[in-house]
């Protein structure tokens, strides 16, 4: 019983370790490729969810009918689409053209700037999603 217990535990930590924010720390220790894709991807996994959660806020206090929620959705839609656009920094710095990888490293220069993109494209969504619930609380 007590070896059941035991490993209910450490699965427990598993899974609790595995849905852990990245700590917006690593921002600051960015040393290579590695730690770059890792930071940049981490934080941006983590305002991916933030955002869904302030979109649906928002979403709730649009009335049903309301031509603003078909115009939310829109901006959801082109904000996914436009990380599509971030491929032009990777490639920029592999002068156009497709860089082929090798297993080791396993990742280069070219997928920081690609996964940093990313996240300032998330953290400009977060921000503008954040002044839209302000503006709805405010009276």
């Amino acid at each position: 019983m007590r070896i059941i217990r035991f490993a209910f535990l450490i699965g427990l930590c598993i899974t609790a370790m595995s849905h852990a924010a990245t700590d917006p720390e690593c921002l600051k220790h960015l040393g290579g490729a590695f730690s770059g894709v890792e930071c940049f991807n981490g934080l941006s996994n983590d305002l991916r969810q933030e955002n869904k959660i302030l979109a649906k806020k928002v979403d709730a206090t649009i009335p049903p009918g309301n031509k603003n929620r078909e115009l939310l959705n829109a901006y959801k839609r082109d904000q996914i689409a436009s990380r599509k656009y971030c491929e032009l920094t990777r490639e920029s710095l592999t002068d156009w053209k497709p860089e082929q990888h090798l297993t080791n490293p396993r990742y280069h220069d070219s997928d920081v700037v690609y996964y940093e993109c990313v996240y300032d494209l998330l953290k400009l969504e977060n921000q503008f999603l954040k002044n839209l619930l302000k503006n709805i609380t405010q009276e």
